[in-house]
């Protein structure tokens, strides 16, 4: 039973979790289903998010001030497995926060799907982005989003090379 565990991990690894009831999955510009997952990349380095007490600063969630033009990016689960969403800079750690569409949706927060040609799991919230980063609503939905996130896992890369 391990043996099986291990390789299915070992699948969705290697295929991102792209193939679903042996179909291909749409490619990333389809909406954003309510009950869809969302993963945010936090540096573990950053200190915004404390292991010990499980509490998350919403400055996890802040855009940053040039890369973040069209919105606050994401991950959808959808397209990725949680331990491909933390990949970041080479050498660094990271964990991740995830959040329940449903969740942003009812808290009055846009979820748009920005697929690139090398993840077609991207999105981004729009409503936070490098033009209104410093605007009182920002930080205000900031502290919405880290009150949303229903867990954190990491960080990632896990010791011993485990994959999550």
């Amino acid at each position: 039973m391990a043996a099986a565990a291990h390789f299915l991990r070992w699948i969705l690894a290697l295929f991102g979790g792209r193939f679903r009831r042996g179909r291909n999955v749409d490619d990333g510009g389809e909406p954003i289903a309510e009950d869809e997952l969302l993963y945010r990349r936090i540096s573990e380095k950053s200190g915004w998010y404390d292991e010990s007490t499980g509490e998350i600063d919403p400055q996890a969630f802040a855009p940053h001030p040039t890369e973040d033009r069209t919105g606050l990016s994401v991950s959808r689960a959808k397209y990725k497995t949680i331990s491909q969403a933390a990949i970041g800079w080479p050498g660094k750690r990271y964990f991740v926060a995830i959040l329940r569409a449903v969740d942003l949706v009812r808290a009055g927060i846009s979820i748009s799907p920005e697929p690139t040609s090398d993840d077609p799991g991207h999105a981004v919230l729009p409503d936070l982005n490098s033009g209104n980063r410093k605007e009182d609503r920002t930080e205000s939905l900031q502290e919405t989003l880290a009150s949303l996130t229903i867990d954190v896992d990491g960080p990632f890369p896990k010791a011993g090379g485990e994959t999550g």
